[in-house]
């Protein structure tokens, strides 16, 4: 039977597991594909992997030396990229939690890495205002190419696995699309020092997400660079704030800098609970949920990930 628009209404509110053997701020958390696993990345410089299912923590991984900042996990969930504050880029085994390949080449702190659909290139970027790309296959250890369009701080990344493309935001205010088959640029200008940008799952073509630092997020229309739909309420300080796209894309979410869990109705922007409670007692840094949309997985400064089920 179809999903109902009810069901795309519905955000996971049970909260069944909390995850709390970080002892600092959580930066990133990240299903692995399919959803069975995730990844979280700490400023306590580690970063573990757990079952959301159980809440049982199954491995650590340790190696940089400073806060890790951003996670990317390879389509056949066999390796995982990290990056942060120590300005290297690891690739990791995942069963072994061995260090495959250290990248370095950046001038400040990465806060973004992305691979793409099959994990044979890698995208980093961060403080410096670069993107590097680098080839995983090539035993050369430079990038393939370097992207400095950027005049700020990069703060995501995405490479959608349907499409031949880089989407980077930025805190000077530009979201920009590069098209890597053909070499093309387009720069769409939110205004606002932008925290993420998350192209859309069903038709990342069309519309992506943005969450910037003046409490908004918005939809935008690829085609025009038109918005679509603009959202707020939520608490916005310095902290990044991830935004995320619900299931079946009926709702958009993000947490709040008084550690709450912000859910819109993409239809008519209204807040699902205009008066959401705290869910964690610092800043919410990431939200992200199940691809069938019964789970979703948040992190916080408060040095715990949540585990909220339907």
């Amino acid at each position: 039977m179809a999903p109902s628009r009810g069901d795309f209404l519905e955000v996971p509110t049970k909260l069944v597991h909390t995850l709390d053997s970080h002892t600092g701020a959580v930066n990133v958390v990240r299903y692995n594909h399919g959803a069975k696993y995730c990844l979280s990345g700490s400023s306590d410089r580690s970063i573990r992997l757990w079952n959301p299912a159980t809440g049982k923590e199954i491995k650590s991984y340790n190696g940089h030396g400073r806060e890790v900042l951003a996670l990317d996990i390879s389509h056949d969930n066999a390796k995982f990229a990290s990056c942060g504050g120590d300005k290297l880029v690891f690739v990791w085994d995942v069963a072994s939690g061995q260090v495959i390949r250290r990248l370095q080449g950046h001038f400040g702190k990465i806060n973004a890495v992305a691979f793409n659909k099959d994990s044979q290139v890698l995208a980093s970027a961060g403080f410096d205002a670069k993107i590097m790309i680098w080839d995983m296959r090539a035993v050369a250890r430079d990038p393939i190419q370097t992207l400095k369009e950027a005049t700020n701080s990069i703060t995501s990344l995405s490479l959608p696995s349907s499409l031949p493309e880089l989407i980077s935001s930025s805190t000077d205010g530009f979201v920009r699309t590069y098209d890597l088959r053909l070499g093309k640029l387009t720069e769409d200008l939110i205004g606002s020092p932008v925290h993420c940008v998350v192209p859309s799952p069903q038709s990342p073509k069309d519309t992506y997400l943005t969450s910037s630092s003046d409490g908004k997020l918005r939809i935008f229309d690829r085609a025009n660079g038109g918005c679509l739909q603009t959202f707020e309420g939520h608490k916005v300080g310095e902290s990044r704030v991830r935004a995320a796209w619900g299931y079946g894309e009926g709702t958009v979410m993000a947490g709040d800098e008084q550690g709450r869990l912000w859910a819109w109705n993409v239809l008519d922007a209204k807040p699902l609970n205009p008066t959401p409670a705290q869910s964690h007692k610092k800043v919410v840094t990431w939200i992200e949920t199940s691809p069938d949309g019964k789970e979703m997985i948040t992190a916080s400064a408060d040095g715990t990930i949540k585990v909220w089920q339907k």
